[in-house]
């Protein structure tokens, strides 16, 4: 029943696509799509798997009788929800991060996605496209942060457009503390305040081998409505929650800095290996 929806809905656009439509950012596909002559878009996003489309069969009308529902016609509520299953990742998962690659050997299985309902019709892609980029946890860049998010390594390359950059709203940043970071926290402020959700996930090659001076950057990020600190954060867990409730702030709002002498005093928990640093 849906793909009926779809094909009408693309019958009654004529093929035409927004302006905006071709600098979506890509999801990539492996070799075995390629030799099984399964045909790439040449831009925007596209689903992992696009099996063929086989013609529907007609369906006769009695005289008199309305015509039958289409996505376009169904309730805006419902045609959001149908679109939400489409677009958005769900809950469970994997994040974005570099980490699940390093410790795993290899990319957890993504989720099918299927950003190509977006070049159905101007309306869907008017709905559809919020809900790709403000609903979804983005991996920051490792030096542009915001500038050029990416959906995860599974979707292909960053998204390129500063545009639909913009509507990125939740944002997963892999912070190595034992590395010179390629931002400063000018650039950090400017670009994560005002967020939906920023989780800074630190971690390093070796167990408390470096110290939180990289998260420090951080520290004039304002105005996120959910901060998280996690990761290889053992011997600074307390700087870190103060770092979640500074970031939580109000833009402008100035906060007393973090007193470090009674960390230094506190004697270090050797014994104590937080999970979040081993997984």
């Amino acid at each position: 029943m849906l793909r009926q929806h779809l094909e009408v809905a693309n019958a009654n656009s004529g093929g035409q696509r927004t302006q905006g439509q071709n600098d979506l950012i890509q999801l990539s596909t492996d070799d075995s799509e390629e030799a099984q002559g399964i045909k790439h878009e040449e831009s925007g996003l596209r689903p992992l798997y696009n099996p063929p489309l086989t013609a529907s069969p007609g369906v006769s009308k009695a005289p008199g009788a309305p015509n039958p529902p289409t996505l376009l016609t169904l309730p805006v509520e419902i045609r959001l929800e149908i679109l939400e299953h489409l677009l958005v990742l769900p809950p469970s998962t994997s994040p974005p991060s570099n980490k699940n690659i390093y410790s795993s050997g290899r990319a957890p299985a993504p989720v099918a996605l299927h950003p190509a309902i977006l070049r159905a019709n101007h309306q869907l892609h008017a709905e559809g496209l919020p809900l790709l980029y403000e609903r979804n946890i983005f991996l920051a860049h490792n030096a542009q942060l915001a500038s050029l998010p990416r959906l995860q390594r599974a979707y292909g390359g960053p998204v390129l457009s500063e545009r639909h950059a913009a509507l990125v709203t939740r944002l997963h940043v892999c912070v190595r503390l034992d590395a010179e970071p390629g931002y400063d926290r000018a650039r950090a402020a400017a670009q994560l305040s005002g967020k939906q959700e920023v989780v800074l996930e630190a971690w390093q090659a070796l167990w408390r081998g470096s110290g939180p001076d990289v998260l420090r950057l951080f520290e004039g990020v304002r105005g996120v409505r959910r901060a998280r600190v996690v990761g290889c954060v053992a011997g600074f867990e307390d700087y870190a929650r103060w770092l979640e409730r500074a970031m939580m702030l109000d833009v402008g709002v100035d906060v007393e800095p973090f007193f470090w002498d009674a960390v230094r005093r506190r004697p270090p928990d050797l014994g104590r290996v937080e999970m979040a640093s081993i997984l």
